[in-house]
């Protein structure tokens, strides 16, 4: 019945409400209002009979959370897109098992939970330093102080294989410097060159460890950034290192004035051999000479042995009284005052003798004045 026809119930309005103001609203009036609504909103038709009502609004709410579904369900799928950045690698994961790795982009992904993904900076080198007291081959104390640098290169690897890579590192890193130090002396580590040695095997060890525990660490560098003795034997290690140094200073002082002197030597020693060999060939050669002129005036003294030796005492004669200053003095003519030109005669004697020294000086300065000159010892021969 409607609530304007007669004997109706004139106190409710057409919305339910009573007419006492005082009381509260009717809760399926306020559920019917709110349907309404929603019917307005979504393009419902106007209000008809009681059923039709019902039937449009239950029409309307079915659209409504049919929208609602279709924008939840294009969040959803939008939520699986991501981007790995250049530096980055992404692991992905499908119901918590490994699916793939992408590379950097923009890549798309079934929404969470079904998959999920983690990002791993494979470039950005990382440090790790420490210091360690060890016990050094010849059974002493030291402190090293160690800089490792590393990065990720198999993100997979890094995620999975290992709990803690970062703490493997660190142990890893304790284990190979003991071992490398606990077969070298302090000393060698202490010097230049022992420290390098020292920082290559160390490094080899790490990353071999790391590779056999498969952590997808790469190492980059290794650096040894202190290396000391303990604090009570510091001065008197300082000073086995600096005498160490003088020794290797010295050493090498030697061996330069060794490399300097022994090729000199040599070389003066194979110049004294090749004159020898020269004055050898020579005085076989002249040796020869003169015996074949010997021979040939032989020849010519048997055939004519007057004329022949006077020939030779006027050569000989020649050849002595040509290198002398010589005053010849006519007896005949019965001069009795006799003047010798004395001053004459020792000035030509002392440029004789100057041209001498010079000569001996030139043939010092070539090398040959070991050997006396062949002339002068045919002159004092005859």
């Amino acid at each position: 019945m409607a609530w304007n026809e007669p004997g109706g119930n004139k106190d409710k309005d057409p919305w339910g409400n009573k007419n006492n103001q005082d009381g509260p609203p009717d809760l399926d009036e306020i559920v019917r209002k709110i349907q309404n609504k929603f019917k307005g909103v979504m393009g419902g038709g106007g209000s008809g009979s009681g059923s039709s009502s019902n039937g449009n609004a239950n029409g309307g709410s079915l659209f409504f959370m049919s929208f609602i579904a279709v924008i939840i369900l294009i969040v959803w799928g939008a939520s699986g897109i991501y981007i790995v950045d250049e530096q980055q690698k992404a692991v992905v994961l499908q119901f918590g098992k490994f699916k793939e790795v992408t590379l950097p982009g923009l890549h798309w992904r079934f929404p969470a939970p079904i998959e999920q993904e983690y990002k791993i900076n494979v470039t950005q080198v990382e440090t790790y330093t420490d210091e360690y007291q060890l016990l050094t081959g010849d059974e002493n104390i030291i402190f090293i102080k160690l800089e490792i640098q590393y990065r990720v290169e198999d993100a997979k690897s890094f995620l999975f294989k290992v709990a803690d890579p970062v703490l493997t590192l660190e142990e890893v890193t304790e284990s190979a410097l003991r071992t490398a130090v606990g077969h070298r002396t302090m000393d060698s580590i202490l010097g230049g060159q022992g420290r390098t040695e020292l920082v290559e095997a160390t490094k080899k060890e790490i990353q071999s460890l790391m590779d056999s525990y498969n952590t997808g660490i790469t190492i980059a560098t290794v650096n040894l950034q202190k290396a000391r003795p303990p604090r009570a034997i510091d001065a008197a290690v300082i000073d086995v290192q600096k005498a160490k140094e003088d020794q290797d200073r010295y050493k090498k002082e030697g061996q330069a004035y060794s490399n300097d002197v022994i090729p000199r030597a040599e070389g003066e020693a194979q110049s004294l051999r090749e004159h020898a060999s020269a004055y050898k060939l020579e005085k076989i050669a002249k040796a020869n000479g003169e015996t074949s002129r010997f021979l040939q005036t032989l020849k010519e003294y048997k055939k004519a042995p007057e004329i022949t030796r006077k020939r030779l005492y006027i050569e000989t004669m020649e050849e002595v009284l040509g290198n002398v200053s010589k005053v010849l003095v006519k007896i005949k003519q019965g001069n009795n005052i006799m003047y010798i030109p004395l001053q004459q005669i020792m000035n030509s004697a002392a440029v004789a003798t100057a041209d001498n020294r010079t000569s001996e000086r030139s043939s010092s300065n070539n090398g040959d004045s070991s050997y006396p000159s062949i002339n002068s010892r045919e002159r004092g021969g005859r």
